[in-house]
């Protein structure tokens, strides 16, 4: 037993060593390790460790000294306060929720499906939107069966298929790649190997067996102008010849040299892309139809046109304008942050959270009530025609299912059926049980988002971290920023008291000239050294172009280069500025090169400043008076 004990206790020392309390101010105490998790958060400009914890531990008292004073200002209940925090939560939830359903293996898997195109096949039953789904059921068993027993996949899918488009096509889907079909079916294709075929699955709309006829590398993404030449929806044999040779003119006008761009703005019937030149949306494999696809991915080089070809109501001529390539790196964060938030706004997204429902379930304390199922589904169909429900037990505040915190009513099920029953087609064909079952997952789902924190330890942190800093941000606008900057007679105070801190260094009346486009600097600096009394008719000539700066600065303040001798007259050598690539020089009107005593509104905004700072100190002190702060010296000197 004794050595059970020993070899635990280092353990244990470590434990309770890294809880122990840091310092308190008055009656609340800070841990070691939130000091430490927040002094790693922030840079180290200096290789003295040492020395920075000094320095942090001071900057955080002060911190906690002033956020205590605001929430003893009760600044935590203010509408703004409130709201600031309501939105950030907001904001950040997501990202939270997303990070549970493993959003990052979401996208290694669509990198990894968008490496290769899938030649896919399927045998499809459809099955009935309500009532008996058995027959479909044993139908696809039986096609299973026909394929096993080493029939023709193709003979298969047109015999069995119930589908009139997939009996057509002998259920030849085409290449499909990632994002192409609901992530359902891309999941089975891509987990099929070539040649062979799938288990049958049940989708939405029916049962599937899906073939993996062959893949090859991924095709990528084309960008193509397109010329539609139409003819009427039933149009005679003579109306399409007229479109026919309209488009070869029209061919032939193109490889004599004509402009893609404008011929599609004069003769194309295609209205959506016309006035922009006949360009379409950039578009992979599986979005359109097959044969337009073709044609446009068997264009080789950027301005290569196609020959006309009949589809679907007219000619069609396509320009390709840019082929984008499918990427191999997975180490290409903008690659990365594209797939991820097509991932966002995809199924499998949503997928992924409805995986998690089942989990949530139980983190929230769902609980079922008792009631008549029977009854409920007649008091909803009388709510929702207005009329007053027959005897019955049930009403508005029975309870149907609740949470740790929240209660889920009659009332707001009802509710939740009159906003879902006339959002969509889908929605109005479902049952009442369909649309119960959908309810309590989107209720659980709004539950948990809501009340994060309770579940969510590094949310609850960055909200709790968020709010703190907003009070800090308030109690010094309040006790400090807003004091300071409004108070006259106080800054007056203080510059007279500190009038020898206020003086000019060597400096001189100048200009700063920020311009944004580089190549107007010559003539613009002429113009400035011809004429520079009339500098501000000569920087509005040059409209948004061109800002300009004019006062009195210290030579350090001017954005020079190195070791320029300062006259007057001087136009200084440009600087570029790296943030956006404008330029700035300076015009210098006067030197000043002895000391001179600043007046009072030239040192203002140093004054405003200082007397901040000195507001902030006074402020400190009755804040520690009120709160004695006492620094363990011996767990602060334990820190690494």
């Amino acid at each position: 037993m004794k050595k059970f004990v020993c070899s635990c206790l280092p353990v244990l020392l470590f434990v309770t060593g890294f809880g122990q309390t840091l310092f308190t101010y008055g009656p609340n105490a800070v841990s070691k390790s939130e000091f430490v998790k927040a002094f790693n958060k922030n840079p180290n400009v200096t290789d003295d460790r040492k020395q920075a914890l000094k320095e942090y531990l001071d900057l955080y008292v002060n911190f906690k000294l002033k956020v205590k004073a605001a929430y003893d200002a009760k600044l935590q209940n203010e509408a703004s306060q409130i709201a600031e925090l309501t939105n950030f939560k907001l904001q950040i939830a997501d990202n939270f929720i997303n990070q549970e359903a493993n959003v990052s293996n979401l996208v290694d898997e669509a990198f990894e499906h968008s490496q290769k195109d899938i030649h896919l096949e399927q045998v499809f039953i459809e099955v009935p939107a309500k009532g008996d789904t058995t027959a479909a059921y044993q139908n696809i068993q039986v096609a299973y069966r026909a394929l096993q027993s080493g029939q023709n996949f193709t003979s298969v899918a047109t015999q069995y298929s119930t589908d009139a488009y997939t009996k057509s096509t002998g259920g030849d889907l085409g290449f499909i790649t990632v994002f192409t079909l609901p992530y359902e079916f891309e999941k089975v294709a891509y987990s099929t190997a070539t040649g062979n075929y799938s288990h049958p699955f049940r989708s939405k709309i029916g049962y599937h067996i899906f073939k993996n006829v062959e893949e090859r590398k991924p095709m990528g993404t084309r960008k193509v102008a397109h010329i539609l030449v139409a003819y009427p929806p039933n149009g005679s044999i003579t109306e399409k010849e007229a479109s026919a040779r309209k488009a070869d003119s029209i061919y032939n006008l193109l490889k004599d040299g004509q402009s893609f761009e404008n011929m599609a703005r004069l003769v194309s019937n295609d209205i959506s892309s016309a006035g922009n030149g006949g360009l379409l949306n950039e578009f992979g494999i599986g979005e359109f139809d097959p044969t337009f696809e073709m044609q446009a991915f068997s264009l080789k080089k950027p301005g290569d046109i196609s020959a006309p070809f009949d589809l679907a109501g007219g000619y069609h001529l396509l320009q390709l304008r840019q082929v984008i390539p499918v990427s191999a790196d997975k180490s290409n964060i903008e690659v990365m942050a594209a797939i991820q938030e097509k991932i966002q706004r995809s199924d499998r997204l949503a997928n992924a959270r409805e995986a998690m429902i089942e989990k949530h379930k139980k983190l929230v304390g769902y609980k079922p009530a008792f009631y008549n199922q029977t009854e409920l589904w007649n008091f909803t169909d009388s709510s929702l025609k207005g009329k007053a429900p027959g005897k019955m037990l049930m009403n508005n505040q029975v309870v149907l299912f609740s949470f740790a915190k929240q209660k889920i009513k009659a009332e707001d099920w009802v509710n939740y059926v009159k906003a879902t029953k006339g959002s969509s087609v889908e929605n109005a064909n479902k049952s009442y049980g369909e649309l119960m079952n959908d309810y309590i997952n989107q209720s659980v789902a709004n539950y948990y988002r809501s009340h994060l924190e309770d579940y969510n330890k590094e949310y609850k942190q960055q909200a709790d971290e968020f709010k703190d800093a907003n009070l800090l941000f308030g109690i010094m606008d309040s006790k400090i920023w807003n004091k300071a900057n409004n108070d006259t007679i106080g800054l007056k105070k203080h510059y007279e008291l500190h009038t020898k801190k206020y003086v000019w260094g060597p400096s001189a009346d100048a200009i700063i000239v920020t311009v944004t486009n580089d190549s107007i600097v010559d003539g613009l600096q002429q113009q400035l050294k011809n004429n520079p009394a009339n500098w501000r008719a000569i920087m509005e000539g040059f409209g948004m172009q061109v800002t300009a700066d004019s006062g009195r600065y210290e030579l350090g303040q001017l954005p020079v280069v190195d070791r320029t001798r300062f006259e007057e007259g001087l136009i200084t050598a440009s600087v570029k500025n790296a943030n956006d690539n404008s330029v700035t020089f300076n015009y210098i009107f006067k030197m000043h090169a002895d000391p001179e005593q600043r007046l009072f509104e030239d040192a203002k905004g140093l004054v405003i400043s200082d007397y901040q700072q000195e507001l902030e100190d006074r402020w400190i002190a009755e804040l520690k008076k009120k709160y004695p702060v006492k620094v363990n010296r011996v767990v602060f000197e334990g820190i690494k």
